[in-house]
């Protein structure tokens, strides 16, 4: 029961890694999911403990793939500061935390969320 708990976790984080590279985030963890469960079964029938290190080598390996895919987007190496709420973001990530999105973000990414209006108060608070 702990391991699925930890695995929607690491789901999630997936997920939302993925949609601020600018990747369907959808796609890979369907892909994480399905290969955890494929070797999880496998484990229940033949694999016994090595089940274990290849469930979660799985997932590692969607996350490192996702990592080094950009999504078709031209990703900064430099680190860049949201302009609406003045956090610092890595250069791979497209999408800043407030919901705005950068500059070599593609259009589609976050398409339907708006940057939330950040006034002088909550600003200051990133400074």
């Amino acid at each position: 029961m702990l391991e699925i708990l930890i695995l929607v976790g690491v789901l999630a984080g997936v997920g939302n890694r993925a949609h601020q590279r600018g990747l369907d985030r959808s796609t890979f963890v369907a892909i994480a999911a399905s290969g955890w469960a494929v070797f999880f079964v496998l484990t229940l029938v033949a694999l016994g403990p090595l089940g274990l290190f290849l469930r979660w080598g799985w997932v590692g390996g969607v996350w490192l793939f996702m990592e080094s895919s950009h999504g078709g987007a031209k990703v900064s190496e430099q680190s860049w500061q949201c302009p609406d709420c003045r956090m610092y973001n890595d250069g791979g990530t497209l999408v800043c935390l407030c919901g705005y999105k950068h500059e070599n973000a593609p259009a589609e990414i976050a398409a339907d969320e708006k940057s939330p209006e950040v006034d002088e108060k909550t600003a200051s608070e990133f400074d």
